[in-house]
């Protein structure tokens, strides 16, 4: 998970001179000023700016210039200079502007992108004639809709950093009740682990165990797990049930497969 705090999140920068239309004053800035920054379509529409339309966008309180967003391409309209397209997240729609080079002779105004598919934007707010609209260094079609729900969350839990606080242990909001979260172990002197594990069964103890000493993505299915454990079948599944309800663990590839859920 990256870092948000108003440092660099870890190639979230990209230069002034790429695809953007900015000069190389725009490289000296702050790493604040070119940090990136996981958002929604309404966070862009609400975002508040100063000094007109040349002040600086602020989302929860914190200068943003560099934003990612997925949306659904709703509108393309191809022009000389640039192509816009109208996208949409399910919370607002906002116009991106891609701007053609025109010291390239083989340009076309033709999209890349389709209308109905998803992308993922990389770019900078604007706003021009009391308009606002996202200036894209870099458009790319989403080939899994998971990184759809997986924006969503991100976007949510930045913006929950920035107005309740970090998790317990990592700076402000930690163990308060404005903070993320309550200070109920996580990030404490007991593990994540530990605090899953308080109330849970010795069957769910030793299920769990096992799942995060052999976690990955694809999960492993209930009867590897009896069969590696030595516990019957039923006791699995009902350890996986009690886990499940716990939000410890998740389905994958099917209702008898598990995985561990990570902690941020």
């Amino acid at each position: 998970m990256a870092s948000y705090g108003g440092y660099d999140t870890g190639g979230g920068y990209f230069p002034g001179s790429q695809g953007g239309g900015g000069s190389s004053s725009q490289a000296a800035k702050p790493v604040n000023d070119e940090s990136l920054r996981p958002v929604t379509v309404k966070q862009i529409i609400d975002a508040e700016q100063a000094f007109g339309s040349d002040g600086p966008f602020r989302i929860d309180g914190v200068d943003v210039t560099q934003v990612t967003f997925v949306g659904m391409v709703r509108q393309i309209s191809p022009q000389t200079t640039n192509i816009t397209y109208r996208l949409d997240d399910g919370t607002g729609i906002v116009e991106v502007k891609q701007w053609l080079d025109p010291d390239k002779q083989d340009e076309t105004n033709d999209s890349a992108f389709r209308e109905e598919q998803y992308v993922r934007v990389w770019g900078r707010l604007k706003s021009f004639g009391n308009k606002r609209h996202v200036g894209a260094h870099i458009i790319k079609p989403v080939t899994d809709f998971n990184e759809v729900n997986y924006h969503l969350l991100e976007a949510t839990y930045v913006h929950l950093f920035f107005t309740r606080g970090g998790a317990p242990g990592a700076g402000a909001g930690a163990g308060g009740d404005d903070g993320m979260f309550v200070n109920d172990g996580y990030g404490g002197g007991e593990n994540a682990d530990a605090m899953r594990l308080r109330n849970a069964s010795p069957k769910a103890k030793k299920v769990y165990e096992y799942l995060n000493a052999h976690n990955s993505e694809q999960g492993v299915n209930m009867h590897i797990i009896a069969r590696d454990i030595g516990m019957p079948v039923q006791d699995v599944m009902t350890a996986a049930t009690e886990l499940l309800d716990g939000g410890s663990i998740y389905t994958t590839l099917d209702d008898e497969t598990f995985a561990v859920l990570q902690m941020f």
